[in-house]
């Protein structure tokens, strides 16, 4: 269900993006970016605690105890009330800098406005989305997907009809705001239908050991959160701020297509955690490290080539769908799809360091991270523009994510040196920007434009890859145990 409605929510962000590029202005694309940028940053005061209460859930929901889920649900309920209400006047407070933000005067009108609108949507959200929590914790997440299909197909009508018939940008998020508020309330009035209890129950509290034992889980996942918010959430300030709003929406046209493809990749390596902390439960470190090195082959394929593909085809699809006065140069898409790359290939330290319960290791290194890229992109910014801020990212990733981590999880987990996984990692890489840079130079020669560049591009660099992966690889016990699990798959279906 979630690949469905992930999938669905693709073509319908495309379609209306489509239609925003072509009646409003670029800038407004840029002021779309930048704010939704700000508020991320503002999440921070979220402090992890829906993860917390969630995590808490489990146990009460499998022995049917209501009482103890209403106590969280009525916390929960409480602390995202408090939480909504610091983000609004957090966010108000920011309204007097926004010209400082932004640089130069964007040709749009009524941009403070615009802000609080973007702003109510996010304090909206917090005071009627924490009845979501009890159907991730009861393995309904389909619900929810269900109910989030249903209304944004609602809001990309809405939105494409006042976009032609009005160019407002006013209504546009009228529309946004209209379609978050409904659909929390009823994703509300659903879960009060399929849990009853929570009414009857509304006015029961948590004891104070239990409170603290969540305060206890929020203090850890806010240090982690604080970093990984700073790390993620700060670039598009930084371009705004050093390059102009423009340039935020420039990039936002092609951080649409990789994030969607992201988003459509995770449901693949995420799916694999349970099945992981089972295995590491029961099997050897000699076992353990087999698999990490499996799934990190597995990483490979998936995201080295949407890396080479994407790096290919970004430039092609974004001339063909929004026109050239809104592509990006080659070094900018390169930087931007490799710092992708980087983050998918981490997924299976991550989910290995998650299973083994390595937290307390290194729970300061997102901290670090996020100091790291905030210096270098803003040194690198004013010198380099957007690239520099990229590269930032890059640097950022390098020098603290890609060694850092797997050493925790080889030194802690797997009692081992993590030497060889390093020189793995480095050969996939070196392999993927070998690809990358041979394409573009042969695509380059080609005189082709437009839909023929594009599907051309598409089809070559998917072929080359494939080729790559299976002649380098066809001898790789990692390929052939990916292959036979594939066969047994087909066969099984045959049968």
């Amino acid at each position: 269900m979630g690949m469905i409605v992930q999938g669905a929510n693709v073509l319908l962000g495309l379609l209306v993006r489509t239609f925003f590029i072509y009646f409003l202005s670029q800038v407004y694309l840029g002021v779309n970016g930048l704010f939704t940028n700000i508020l991320t940053m503002l999440s921070l005061a979220e402090m992890g605690i829906g993860s917390a209460i969630i995590y808490d859930m489990y146990k009460p929901i499998a022995e049917g105890d209501e009482i103890q889920i209403a106590k969280l649900m009525n916390f929960y309920r409480q602390a995202y009330f408090i939480i909504g209400c610091v983000v609004g006047t957090c966010g108000l407070l920011i309204t007097p800098f926004l010209g400082v933000i932004i640089k130069g005067q964007p040709d749009i009108p009524n941009i403070t406005e615009i802000y609080l609108l973007y702003l109510a949507n996010t304090v909206f959200s917090y005071f009627f989305a924490y009845k979501r929590s009890i159907f991730s914790a009861d393995q309904r997440e389909r619900v929810l997907h269900i109910f989030r299909l249903i209304f944004y197909i609602v809001r990309s009508v809405l939105q494409i009809i006042i976009l032609m018939l009005t160019k407002n940008f006013i209504a546009y998020l009228g529309v946004q705001i209209l379609c978050t508020v409904l659909e929390n309330v009823a994703v509300s009035i659903y879960a009060d239908r399929e849990y009853p209890f929570l009414k009857k129950y509304q006015s029961s509290k948590l004891d104070k050991k239990q409170t603290k034992s969540i305060v206890e889980n929020v203090k850890a996942l806010f240090i982690y959160k604080v970093g990984s918010t700073a790390l993620d959430g700060t670039d598009n300030i930084i371009i705004s701020a050093f390059d102009g709003v423009i340039s935020v929406g420039l990039l936002s046209n092609y951080s649409l297509v990789t994030g969607s493809v992201q988003l459509l990749l995770s449901q693949i390596t995420t799916s694999l955690t349970s099945s992981v902390g089972n295995y590491v439960a029961q099997e050897s470190n000699d076992k353990h490290e087999m698999l990490l090195k499996r799934l990190t082959f597995l990483n490979f394929i998936i995201y080295g080539g949407a890396f080479v593909i994407l790096t290919s085809c970004l430039t092609p699809f974004v001339q063909v769908w929004a026109g050239t006065s809104y592509t990006l140069g080659f070094s900018v898409v390169f930087v931007f799809c490799l710092n992708m790359y980087i983050y998918g290939m981490m997924n299976s330290i991550w989910t290995f360091r998650t299973t083994m319960g390595l937290f307390v290791y290194g729970r300061w290194r997102p901290l670090v991270s996020a100091a790291i890229n905030v210096v270098v992109s803003i040194l690198l910014a004013q010198k380099m523009g957007l690239l520099g801020v990229l590269l930032g990212t890059t640097i950022t990733r390098v020098t603290t994510n890609v060694w850092f981590d797997p050493y925790v999880v080889y030194r802690y987990g797997l009692k081992k040196s993590a030497s060889r996984y390093y020189i793995q990692w480095l050969g996939y890489l070196i392999l993927c920007c070998i690809l990358v840079f041979a394409l573009n130079g042969m695509i380059c020669a080609l005189p082709l434009y437009g839909m023929i560049r594009l599907v051309v591009s598409a089809l070559f660099s998917s072929m080359v890859f494939g080729v790559a992966v299976v002649v380098l690889f066809w001898r790789n016990e990692h390929l052939r145990y990916f292959i036979d699990i594939i066969k047994n798959m087909v066969f099984y279906r045959v049968k």
